[in-house]
């Protein structure tokens, strides 16, 4: 059985820094990398459907379909996977699904309070996930901190 690794992809430095990583670990376990970008939130305001949510799901299949690109001289597999739902939401959501071994997110470099405020994908995965979950600073923290 090969092992399921989800990262959490949208494109930024810190979700490039966490699909290399997730990468790294798919060779070293011979497993897959489920590069999952997720693109929802409320489904509607007031009755009405939410106009940007297409531009949204198209963005996604872009930034996906560029994540697979950089992939190919990986000699890892790979799967995209676009979820109509919270970040939060969506990666649980496929790890379930998809039984997967952890869950690979990038962080930005928020503090505690912007997290606990904002509401932080990665410290709310990190804080109920039943799955093991590995953040990875994005290169811009990595730098700033050295």
């Amino acid at each position: 059985m090969a092992y399921k690794i989800v990262v959490g992809y949208d494109g930024s430095d810190g979700a490039k820094a966490a699909l290399d990583e997730a990468v790294r670990l798919a060779k070293a376990l011979s497993g897959k990398v489920l590069v999952t970008y997720a693109f929802g939130g409320p489904k509607q305001y007031s009755g009405a459907p939410l106009t940007p949510r297409k531009t949204l799901q198209e963005m996604g299949a872009m930034v996906l379909e560029d994540a697979l690109e950089g992939l190919e001289q990986s000699g890892v597999a790979a799967e995209p996977i676009l979820v109509d739902d919270n970040p939060y939401q969506g990666l649980m959501s496929v790890a379930d699904q998809h039984d997967a071994m952890m869950i690979v997110v990038g962080t930005h470099g928020e503090s505690l309070i912007s997290a606990v405020l904002l509401g932080s994908t990665a410290y709310r995965l990190v804080h109920t996930s039943l799955k093991p979950v590995l953040v990875v600073p994005s290169r811009k923290t990595k730098e700033t901190a050295e």
